[in-house]
């Protein structure tokens, strides 16, 4: 069991219970509803009424960041997302664990940030979550995942359909499975 992940919930005595509390439970099912019903099909330019949903279901949102439509968000409480961060059309923010996505930072699309896996010495095969953070200027490229526990540093880049196993440096471009270093980025001069 990695460091970086915790045990959603001690109280989970087989594999076929949930990990989720009755409110948190409630939640994301109200939410699916409301993002297949309504949010899905928003036009792209209004950005302001998704994000408005997503406060509204616990995300933390500074500034103007942009979410895609099309994009899959699983758990709002579990978003905090800056300024012109940017979530790519069918990205899945699959966000067991909290997932953040700090100023300038892209996630291109169908990226896939996972928050979670199980403990898989245990029998019961408990849920373990961990928290996804993207770096301020990072790039996610088409297709790349991101596995739980881990951090996309500021300005680093994920080449497309890369899975990501580890914490990738700062000003660092990461591609492969698994992803690892084929270079470094330079940093911007404002």
């Amino acid at each position: 069991m990695s460091d970086e992940l915790e045990l959603k919930a001690e109280f989970q005595e087989s594999m076929g219970d949930t990990s989720w509390s009755l409110r948190e439970a409630f939640v994301i099912r109200i939410w699916e509803v409301l993002h297949f019903v309504l949010l899905r099909w928003t036009p792209k330019k209004l950005n302001c009424f998704r994000l408005f949903c997503l406060r509204l279901f616990g995300a933390k949102i500074y500034g103007r960041p942009f979410v895609f439509p099309s994009a899959r968000i699983y758990a709002p409480f579990n978003l905090e997302l800056f300024d012109h961060a940017c979530i790519g059309p069918l990205v899945n923010v699959y966000n067991l664990g909290k997932v953040i996505l700090r100023e300038n930072s892209t996630v291109s699309q169908e990226t896939m940030l996972c928050g979670g896996t199980h403990d898989l010495t245990s029998p019961r095969l408990p849920l373990l979550v961990g928290e996804i953070d993207i770096g301020r200027e990072a790039f996610i490229g088409v297709r790349a995942m991101i596995l739980p526990g881990l951090r996309v540093g500021d300005g680093s880049v994920v080449g497309a359909a890369s899975l990501v196993t580890r914490d990738v440096p700062e000003w660092t471009v990461v591609a492969g499975n698994p992803a690892r270093e084929i270079g470094k980025r330079s940093k911007f001069n404002g």
